[in-house]
């Protein structure tokens, strides 16, 4: 297959200069003795031709300069040796369609290397969207099982722990306890296989009941007493994606609470100001350095990753000894009713 011509070559007037430099050569031949071979200077009119834009115009300057070396030898000054006159403008012939031969070749090399050379900054751009791609696909996987399924699983081994010490006395408390904890893990077995198999359900139910039952599935006998105060309605202005992200904001900043804060309350408020969802997650806990947490871990990292794709602005106050008080404003998007 040829291919085609490149046109990122050096734009110089390639045509004028190689016309020059024949109209050149022809007023010397003619005023220079037959004997004298000048016609071996069209070969500097094809070398030109090099950097014509199109082929065609190197085999036409070709054509050119060996009708031209014809035309020399009736426009000079008669010579009585005709053989050294053939030889001279067999020679320049020669010459000049050897040199065409071997411009032509170099012209489609250097057209073929171009081409090869964007056929692969196309492939290693392609390449590089695909692992971009995948590497994006990975830490969002990475942030749902850091997010959803791990902490669906430290719930269910805190229902475990709280069955334990009334284990030897109250044989309904831990039957609860065991039956929530199965509870929990049926939910976790149904959040893996939607992983595996690419469904996510919809979440279309309405944020309120979905932190209820979050709130619910996060309390524990031995943990924090959790706490929920939320404006109705507010679903009615949220996609499913942001319901989705913002109830993993939540169990992460709750399972922090519970394995790690140490405290006695917890708070969940969600309400709706001046067009702003604003929630909060509050412990009278020990607290922490968020910059240290920040090292040390994903929980943090992934809130806030999880906030700015949503368009939410994602906020944590902590120091050790006071708490934690994290935040999420989320602007509410109005939607048109028509009447």
């Amino acid at each position: 297959m040829t291919p085609e011509p490149v046109g990122d070559r050096p734009e110089i007037p390639a045509v004028p200069i190689a016309l020059a430099i024949a109209a050149g050569v022809l007023a010397l031949d003619v005023f220079t003795p037959q004997e004298m071979p000048p016609q071996m200077l069209y070969v500097l009119c094809i070398l030109v031709s090099l950097w014509a834009r199109h082929e065609r115009t190197l085999w036409g300057m070709a054509i050119l300069c060996t009708a031209l070396t014809v035309l020399g030898s009736y426009l000079s000054p008669p010579s009585f040796d005709l053989s050294l006159i053939l030889f001279n403008r067999t020679t320049g012939i020669l010459l000049i369609w050897l040199t065409t031969v071997l411009v032509w070749q170099y012209r489609r090399t250097q057209d073929t290397l171009r081409l090869l050379n964007k056929e692969l900054e196309a492939r290693v751009a392609r390449r590089t969207q695909e692992l971009s791609q995948a590497f994006e696909e990975r830490e969002q996987l990475n942030r749902d099982l850091h997010d959803d399924v791990l902490q669906s699983l430290y719930a269910v081994g805190l229902e475990l722990e709280a069955g334990r010490p009334s284990s030897r006395n109250d044989a309904g408390g831990v039957i609860g306890h065991i039956d929530q904890a199965l509870h929990q893990l049926k939910h976790v077995m149904q959040q893996i296989r939607n992983y595996i198999t690419g469904f996510h359900p919809s979440s279309r139910e309405t944020l309120d009941i979905a932190l209820a039952a979050l709130v619910k599935d996060m309390t524990v006998a031995q943990g924090p007493h959790l706490h929920l105060t939320m404006d109705p309605g507010l679903s009615d202005s949220l996609s499913s994606e942001q319901i989705e992200s913002i109830l993993l904001i939540v169990r992460e900043a709750l399972s922090n609470c519970v394995r790690h804060s140490r405290a006695q309350q917890g708070f969940v408020t969600a309400q709706g100001q001046h067009g702003t969802l604003q929630i909060e997650i509050q412990d009278d806990g020990v607290g922490f350095d968020p910059d240290v947490a920040r090292k040390d871990g994903h929980g943090l990292a992934n809130m806030a990753a999880r906030a700015r794709a949503i368009g939410a602005e994602f906020r944590i106050v902590s120091w050790p000894g006071h708490g934690v008080h994290i935040a999420l404003d989320l602007p509410l998007q109005r939607r048109m009713v028509w009447l």
